[in-house]
């Protein structure tokens, strides 16, 4: 006699030879009739079924796969949209939503953790303000967007990476693809010679400009340097450690070739946090250190100005004189340019210090607050055009000054747990790992400060996912995995249940 599972599971296979059957019907009749287009049917079918029915292991994959999404600038009304993922993660998120009210579980050890609580007071602050914005539809949308994408690669990952083998299949996932989209680019760009005029639009359609390129190939950098040398943690035999470090050369050379100065800076501090880490100074120490900086910056910023513009080095299509371009804000319209939107950011907040113009209005808002004397080659007063160029000037302008403080409180507690679980782990899986997602972290945290990305999904996923990963390996992993082959804490409970 049949037991009910068995019965469930024989009806399972009957249904599953069922659709195969009818698919392939489909298939021939559409190839028949040359309907060509309908073969596309069966394929999103497929996909919608594994979103419904394996929905959390169905995040990790479109995840994975966000380096490969086909970007559309304008679809109508002014957005865009990124193929297929972003249509795939409202489709999750629905469906997570509606598992939920189905059946509401709260994971009171993952809402009080640190990084929780600091993601969870940015999204309450950016509701707020939201309510207050000049362009409440805009913000709207703005804050919907930056919801889902942390319900999704926050919450939910943060579940699925109790499952230490699910961490390394979504960073393996993620940095093949992000190989795919760097050999397809120098593929191109080969071809015009690696010139730094090409690099602005080279990796389209994947990505709309050279900085969101090589931001996201930055967040696979470290990952692949701590296989290739660390490999023997994670099952990576030595013999192996030449084609990793190969690939690792290929992401770097993606990104010296990207023209994207912010990316080589975010590189070497992150290398500097390691060095710090390696002297095993304390978190609270750095950040004393910072706070010392950016006083004597603030007292000092008439002389440093001064020595600013006799750097008269701009942009060029050698690399050597690009590096130099980097301090070069006398001549060099894109520090200019920057310059002009970060002083248009602070003008913005100083007329609306508590609430900012609304998330996601910079772009919309910012141009009566230039000056005519600030002005650059590229600067424009169309309404729809330019960003803060800062995720930090972005947050001041947009939320206010505790719209800046809460994103800060996101970036600063997520250090601040990454610091403590790396002294607090011995030498081994759960530090190494960290050390991937904590580093590719600061290159964006780092990044940031030149450019603002996280409204897209080409960087939220990493973003948020990458900060999962820390808060996981600190809630679920401590002590676990020391030595390669042993067994994880979360693989111990998963095979419990």
């Amino acid at each position: 006699m049949l037991t009910l599972p068995q019965i469930t599971k024989k009806s399972h296979r009957i249904a599953l030879f069922a659709l195969l059957i009818l698919v392939s019907l489909f298939c021939v009749l559409a190839t028949v009739y040359q309907y060509y287009y309908l073969l596309l049917l069966p394929v999103v079918v497929g996909v919608l079924l594994m979103a419904f029915f394996y929905t959390d292991r169905s995040l990790l994959l479109f995840g994975s796969l966000v380096p490969l999404s086909i970007n559309f600038d304008d679809i109508g009304g002014g957005m865009g949209l990124t193929l297929p993922t972003e249509p795939l993660f409202i489709l999750l998120f629905l469906f997570i939503v509606f598992r939920w009210l189905l059946k509401p579980e709260i994971d009171l050890q993952l809402l009080s953790h640190p990084i929780s609580i600091s993601i969870l007071v940015y999204l309450l602050w950016l509701w707020t303000a939201t309510l207050f914005s000049s362009m409440p539809l805009v913000s709207f949308k703005f804050v919907m967007a930056r919801t889902w994408y942390i319900v999704l690669f926050y919450f939910t990952v943060v579940g699925l990476f109790k499952q230490f083998k699910n961490i390394h299949w979504f960073f393996k996932a993620f940095t093949v693809t992000t190989l795919g989209l760097v050999i397809f680019t120098l593929s191109k760009h080969a071809a015009d010679g690696f010139i730094r005029s090409s690099s602005y639009g080279i990796s389209w359609p994947f990505f709309p400009d050279h900085g969101m390129y090589a931001a996201a190939i930055a967040f696979a950098v470290f990952i692949l340097v701590i296989y290739g040398f660390a490999g023997r943690h994670f099952g990576i035999s030595l013999p192996f450690a030449p084609a990793i470090i190969l690939l690792l050369a290929i992401l770097i050379f993606g990104i010296v070739v990207s023209y994207t100065r912010a990316t080589w800076l975010s590189l070497v501090a992150a290398m500097a946090v390691y060095v710090v880490l390696k002297m095993r100074i304390q978190f609270g120490w750095v950040l004393l250190a910072l706070a010392g900086v950016l006083t004597y910056g603030i007292a000092q910023q008439d002389q440093i100005m001064y020595n600013l513009e006799a750097n008269k080095q701009g942009s060029s299509d050698d690399i050597e004189g690009h590096v130099k371009s980097v301090s070069n804000v006398t001549t060099d319209p894109s520090n200019l340019e920057r310059i002009n939107r970060w002083k248009c950011a602070s003008r913005m907040v100083s007329e609306r210090p508590w609430f900012g113009f609304g998330p996601g209005t910079y772009v919309f808002q910012y141009s009566p607050f230039q000056k005519s004397d600030e002005l650059t080659l590229i600067s424009t007063f169309s309404g729809d055009l330019g960003d803060a160029h800062s995720e930090y000037f972005s947050a001041m302008s947009e939320a206010g000054y505790m719209g800046l403080l809460s994103w800060l409180g996101v970036v600063l507690t997520t250090l601040g747990v990454s610091f403590r679980v790396f002294y607090r782990e011995e030498p081994g899986k759960v530090r190494y790992t960290l050390l991937m997602a904590m580093l590719g972290l600061i290159t964006y945290y780092v990044h940031a400060f030149l450019n603002n990305y996280s409204q897209y999904d080409k960087i939220a996923v990493p973003l948020w996912a990458f900060t999962a990963v820390v808060t996981a390996l600190d809630l679920y992993h401590r002590g676990a995995g020391s030595s390669a082959g042993t067994l994880e804490q979360g693989d111990v409970e998963q095979s419990q249940k």
